[in-house]
């Protein structure tokens, strides 16, 4: 019996005198950065587009199904919000992120801002962005 004592206050003071676990440090949750985007917005960059045009933003809580991201053309698709709400959102900001809206009427809109040329069009389900800059130069025209 008194090997039985011995043993527990040898586990006991082990146990007492171990350090206590280091905590792990825990990964940072993966947001995207809106600090740069208007209000309400997010940042193509931050959605993991790497091409997409400096400061192009789209509504923060967009849920985008498909993308395109090469250097000459980013295209996302959008199931939500709806696509009026995402118009809505372009409508407002594209002039604070550099873009000039050209055609705007049927559920489609245009717009550029000397270097991408965007395009935005929506259906009952879905939207689509794409912007391209792929426009021919002097040289590669023969001209």
């Amino acid at each position: 019996m008194q090997r039985i004592g011995i043993a527990l206050v040898a586990a006991l003071a082990l146990v007492g005198c171990s350090a206590a676990p280091e905590p792990t440090p825990s990964a940072p949750e993966s947001s995207p950065l809106v600090s740069d985007a208007p209000e309400g917005g997010v940042l193509l960059s931050s959605l993991g587009y790497v091409n997409a045009p400096e400061m192009f933003s789209v509504p923060l809580h967009a849920s985008i199904t498909d993308r395109i991201d090469s250097y000459n053309n980013v295209t996302a698709v959008f199931s939500s919000p709806s696509g009026q709400d995402i118009a809505a959102y372009l409508r407002e900001n594209l002039a604070s992120m550099g873009f000039t809206i050209t055609a705007d009427k049927n559920q489609s809109m245009l717009f550029t801002n000397g270097h991408w040329q965007g395009a935005f069009t929506t259906s009952d389900s879905f939207a689509a962005l794409s912007l391209r800059t792929d426009r021919e130069t002097p040289e590669e025209s023969g001209d």
